[in-house]
Parts: C-alpha cells; structure tokens; sequence
C-alpha cells in the first residue's frame, strides 16, 4: 500500500527541451519545508519526471487535502491548466486547487475566474500556505487567512496582504523532496570548466530595492529587499556541498549584492572554511557593482566567485531614463573592463521593444552587445529578449497607451514568452518582424546557446553559426528566411 499524502505540489513542464539541466523547484521546496512537521508531502517536477503522471494518479486517488500548482507566465500555464484538468477528470470538485507564484499574486482577480483556480495564494506562501492547509483540513473559514484569493458562493475575494518576511525564520530547504542529481550539471556556462558538478541553491534574499519600471518586485516584494543574515548564508551554501557533494553553487537572488556588509562576512565565511567550491548569483546591478571598493571584490573571488550575471537592458540614455535603471552606459564599458582586473566573467541581459523606442536605441543596444564582448574576452551574452508588459509595474500603463492588448484570461497568457510567435505585437517604433529578428539572431549567437548546443564547432552547424555571426556583427537584420527553419523546430520542440 502506498504511503497516505496530505498536500501535493506540482511544477509545471514550460515546454523548455533545450535545456541541460532545470533549476530545482525552490519555491514549492520552501512551502513544503513549512509542512514537513505535520503533514506528508510530495513534489512532482513535470519538467524532470517522466513518471509524474502515473504518481500524480496516485495522489488525487488518495484525497489529498489540496494540491498546489506554480506556474510563471508563458508555456508553464499551459501545461498547467492541462494538469488541472486532468485531476479534475479523476476527482471532480472533490480536491481544491491552489495556484501561487507571480504570475496568479499580480493577476489574482483574472486569474480566479478560471474554473480550474480555487484560491490563490499570493505573495510568499510560506506561512500562508500552511495556514491555509490547516484550515482546509480542519474545514474552518479560509477569509481569515490573509493574501489569500478565491472563489464563494459566486464572488471573489481577497483577504489583507500578508507581511513580508524575515528570512531567518524560514525553515531549511526541503532538498529530501526532490531528486537532487536531476538538477546537477556541469556548470560550463557559468564557471568555463573549472566546475564539474553545479547546483542552483534557491535564494537567500528576496527582492531588490531598485526601481526598475518592468519589474515584478516593484508588486511582488513591494521594491523591500531582504537577506538571510551572514551565518544563515554561509549554512546554506556548506550544506549543499557537504550533502550533495557540489564544487559549484549558482545563487537564485534577484540582487545577492545590496549589503555588502553580508557579502563580506559571507565571503570571510567560505574563505575561512576553504571549501574550494566556485559560486556565482543570478543578480548584479551596475550600480551595486560600481559601490564596491577594491578589497570586497578581491573577497568575493578569493571566496570562490568568479562570474557576475548583469540585467543592462539598453544602452540608450532616454531608455534607461524611462525604465529606471541605476545605471549609465559609460559605467557599463568601465565595469566590463574593471572585472578583467579581478578575473570576474561578466555574464549580460539586454531587452528591445520597449514603448516608444526608435530602431536606433535598438541599434545603440546591439552595438553595445558586439563592443562588449570585443573588450572583454571573457564578457558573456545571453541575448536580448523583446520587452512583455506585465500588471502591476509602472511601465504598464505606458504600454496599453502604446496598443497593447492584455490577454482577456488567464489562458490566454500562455501565449506571452520569450520568442513566441504568437506575440505579434511592437510597442516600440520598430516592427515586430525586425524585433524577432535581434531576438532569434542574438540568441543563436549567444553564449547561452553555444553552450546548450556544442555541436555549433562541427560541419555543418559551424558554416551556419559563421553566417550568422556575420550577421550580427553587422547587424543584418531585415531580412533572414533562415531563421523559419529554427522557429519552426522551436515550436515542435516547445508542442
């Protein structure tokens, strides 16, 4: 007989097949921590386990009190709207579907009127969802509950946000949960073979304290930032090398680097501890860059990193201007060579399309992205992504002036993700086509894709991506019929 489950949580598939290797499922490993002590849980990550819909069967079979979904904006909806429909095809009504993550906390009252959604939680779910379990199990009245949404007696609701959170009172990781080795992998990208085993940790901050007008944090974390102290910090990361036997460790914070003060005994901590493992964090700002002095930086890289992933967007003054970013293009150029002092890889985002943009801010950007790279050796780009407008930032509104048109459900948001085609629209001076273009062209050339595709060093794959390059550099990007043969095998991979 199979053991009881109380509490189901599933992470969508996102139709992503290119990848290497996913990052764990760190927020359902946080709320599960919170429910470890009294109820049986289990984690299904569709995007690892080819087995989860025989395990899934299982669950609903046994009555679980809820099963929880996260979905992010794009395929992950998709996938997960076929997957409440399919525990509804075995249990009716008789098991509430809860939704959480971004996507259902910025758009809650749209997000309800689907009728596989039955409560959001919004926000950070950690205490909140255990609240809520508790009270489903005991039957009692969820309106006491706050940040929660759902459905009654015909009307939404949608009870008081609840506080943010000290992160030192969050309970460990639930890394039992999940198959660790499934989210192992070499870490070439980020590390240039110094790293043979690589994991994502998850967060040990939440937030970031800059304004940037496309963001989620400005509604999600209410632009409050906030870290695990020092030794908390220093836990995480020595216990995922001592359990899992990892020599390098990628950090999922939207900015790692707001208080240096905690960077520095971070760094002391490793140094001390001579772990001999490479790290790196997934956010950087130019500004935060720009405040450290000489010996921070030489700690930082004596402690193991060796690579900070920067969010540039544009290189167009009126652009950054307009979006809020703390920095200028002038510091951009001298932080890429100031890293090559401290062996630090520089790893860049950019983004195009933005409201009222004219083909030559795109163009500023592209040659930002070849100059870059052409004075700093180890400089990576990752792309530049055309701009999608989402609720709750600042530059919404500007873009509904601009014509764009919201998806009228929650469905139909699936549509938005990067590179589909099925976002047909240009908020910006420059034609969509033009925009797909940079998009796909940069991306073939990007060190992301290199390194997912090896094959680009060998016949034929070498004469394309020497095409293409040429393309780039000159910044061909009008016409290009052969970029319908990658969209079309994008859109069969990604079906």
């Amino acid at each position: 007989m199979s053991e009881s489950v109380d509490v189901a949580l599933i992470y969508p598939a996102s139709g992503e097949t290119e990848k290497t290797a996913f990052s764990p499922p760190h927020s359902l490993m946080t709320i599960a921590a919170e429910l470890l002590s009294d109820y049986n849980v289990k984690i299904i990550d569709q995007r690892v386990d080819p087995d989860w819909k025989s395990k899934l069967t299982t669950y609903v079979n046994q009555q679980p009190i809820c099963i929880a979904i996260s979905a992010m904006t794009g395929l992950p909806i998709k996938y997960a709207l076929d997957t409440a429909k399919y525990i509804r095809s075995l249990a009716g009504n008789t098991i509430p579907l809860v939704w959480g993550g971004v996507h259902a906390s910025m758009l809650a009252d749209q997000t309800l009127d689907n009728e596989y959604v039955d409560i959001i939680v919004r926000g950070e779910g950690d205490v909140t969802f255990k609240e809520l379990v508790r009270a489903l199990k005991n039957k009692e009245d969820i309106s006491k509950i706050n940040s929660l949404s759902f459905k009654k007696d015909g009307k939404k609701i949608h009870t008081p946000d609840e506080k943010l959170l000290n992160l030192d009172n969050i309970k460990p990781t639930a890394w039992d949960l999940v198959d660790v080795e499934k989210y192992i992998n070499s870490g070439d990208m980020m590390f240039d073979g110094e790293v043979k085993r690589m994991l994502d940790i998850g967060v040990t901050s939440r937030g970031c304290p800059h304004k940037c007008s496309f963001c989620y944090n400005l509604f999600f974390n209410r632009m409050y930032w906030r870290g695990m102290s020092s030794k908390k910090t220093f836990e995480e990361f020595k216990k995922v090398v001592d359990d899992y036997k990892v020599d390098g460790i990628w950090v999922h914070d939207d900015n790692y680097f707001v208080n240096m003060k905690r960077v520095e005994e971070v760094s002391d901590m490793l140094i001390k501890e001579n772990m001999d493992t490479k790290w790196t964090s997934s956010g950087i700002t130019i500004f935060s860059y720009t405040k450290m002095t000489s010996e921070i930086k030489r700690k930082i890289v004596s402690s193991g990193c060796s690579s900070f992933r920067f969010g540039i967007e544009s290189a167009s003054p009126r652009i950054l201007k307009m979006i809020n970013k703390p920095n200028t293009s002038d510091q951009v150029y001298a932080t890429n060579k100031d890293t090559m002092k401290y062996g630090i890889a520089p790893m860049y985002s950019f983004m195009m399309g933005f409201p009222t943009e004219t083909r030559k801010e795109v163009d500023m950007t592209c040659k930002m992205v070849v100059k870059l790279k052409e004075e700093n050796p180890r400089a990576q780009v990752h792309g530049i992504g055309v701009y999608t407008p989402y609720p709750g930032t600042p530059l919404y509104d500007l873009a509904l002036k601009h014509g764009f048109n919201p998806p009228k459900n929650f469905e139909e948001w699936s549509n938005f993700y990067w590179g589909s085609t099925l976002v047909d629209f240009s908020l910006s001076e420059v034609n969509r086509k033009y925009l797909d273009n940079i998009q796909n062209i940069s991306y073939l050339n990007s060190d992301w894709f290199k390194y997912l595709f090896p094959n680009h060093k060998k016949l034929p794959y070498s004469v394309v991506m020497k095409w293409l390059e040429f393309r780039w550099k000159h910044r061909l990007f009008s016409f290009a019929p052969e970029l319908k043969i990658y969209r079309k095998l994008r859109d069969v991979l990604a079906s």
